[in-house]
Parts: C-alpha cells; structure tokens; sequence
C-alpha cells in the first residue's frame, strides 16, 4: 500500500526543463561552443556534480570548460527565469487532493537546496511537503537511487510503500531501482520501451495523479 509520494521538481512540478535547454542554448552561443540536444537530454535529472562530469566527457575531458558552462548556464537560468518560470499544469490541484487523502508527501530535487527552496516559495509550494531531499545532499545522483531512498528515510516510510513521480528518464531509472512505485509525466521525453517498462503508469499530466495512485493503493 503506498503511503507516501516523493516528487521531482524540475520539469514535474515546475517547467524549469524548458527554461534549462533555452538557457543551455544561449550559454553555447555566448561561448561559442555546440551544445548538442542528446546532451541536454542527458543532464535532465542529474545534480550539478554528476551534469558536471557529463559536460567533460562530452568536451573530452575539459573540467574547465565544464565548469564555465555550468556557471554560465546557471546565469542564463535563472536571467531567464526570472520571467518565464511558470508551474506545470494541475500542480497546485494534485498536491491539493494526496494531502487532503492522507499521503505523506516529499520532495527530492537533483537541485541545490540554495535554489530549490526559492523556487518553492515563489509558487507556494513548500506547505506541502513534509521533506525536502536535495542533490547537494547526495553523493551519487539520479539515475542511481540515493536521493529517492534518503527522501524515505526522512519520511520514515519504507521505499515499497513510496510512490515517486519523475519526468526525466534518469528519474525513472532512479525511483525503480529505490524499488519504489514510480510514475512519469513526460515533458522534454517520451518514454522508451524501457522506460515506460519501469513505471507504474506513464501519464498525460499531473491531472490524473491522484487517482492512479489511489487505484494502486487499493491492489
């Protein structure tokens, strides 16, 4: 029976994977650097150490050039941000109707704790949750499953009775290998074959959250 319902943040519960990828595109143009999309793609759900590394593989080995970028990057974010950040749709609505039915709810972001905290704030978010789990409290980020089993930890509920709710296919990969309940709403991705094979249930948008939990709660 689940219990408790960890969520993402970034591309979940507030559309900043949309601001990310403008914001990677002009931080490549102001370098002068290519920036391809399957690398965008690929830093979706990772905290800043693991995207980090992603970037200099892809630059052979450049940790300079990573760091630069990501420093950048975070520039343009949040310049972007600033005006364009908007929440995903039903956001308020299915935090709304889990909290009224009983669950426990969490949060576990791949970023910062300095910047995720605002970002709560700025939609009134934060009443929700009981705990925040943050990617710069994790050694290992998504796709491994750290940062899900800590969030279970914090809540004391065990990782069986948790459901947990990504976007991002490091996400997905992250919530099934915590051996949670795992459900994705896509945003930048459509799941693989492999993806979709790891979750509970691949929704069109938090709309249809509350119920589908509740049909699994009741198995």
């Amino acid at each position: 029976m689940i219990e408790a319902v960890i969520f993402d943040m970034d591309g979940t519960l507030v559309d900043s994977e949309t601001v990310s990828a403008q914001a990677w595109h002009r931080t490549a143009a102001t370098m002068g650097i290519e920036f391809p999309e399957h690398l965008i793609r690929a830093l979706i759900g990772r905290n800043a150490v693991s995207g980090k590394q992603l970037i200099a593989e892809h630059f052979d080995g450049d940790e300079d050039l990573a760091e630069r970028a990501f420093s950048k990057h975070m520039d343009d974010f949040l310049e972007i941000a600033d005006t364009s950040l908007e929440l995903m749709p039903y956001a308020h609505e299915c935090l709304e109707k889990l909290q009224e039915a009983g669950y426990a709810l969490a949060l576990a972001t791949s970023t910062h704790r300095l910047r995720a905290v605002p970002r709560l704030e700025r939609f009134g978010l934060e009443s929700f949750f009981t705990t925040l789990t943050c990617g710069n409290e994790i050694e290992r980020s998504k796709p491994e499953p750290d940062i899900f089993l800590e969030a279970a930890r914090r809540l004391g509920v065990q990782p069986e009775r948790c459901a947990v709710i990504e976007d991002s296919f490091n996400g997905v990969r992250a919530g099934a290998a915590a051996g949670m309940h795992t459900f994705m709403i896509p945003d930048q991705l459509q799941p693989t074959e492999e993806i979709a094979a790891l979750c509970d249930a691949v929704l069109p948008s938090l709309a249809q959250l509350p119920a589908a939990i509740g049909a699994c709660r009741t198995k």
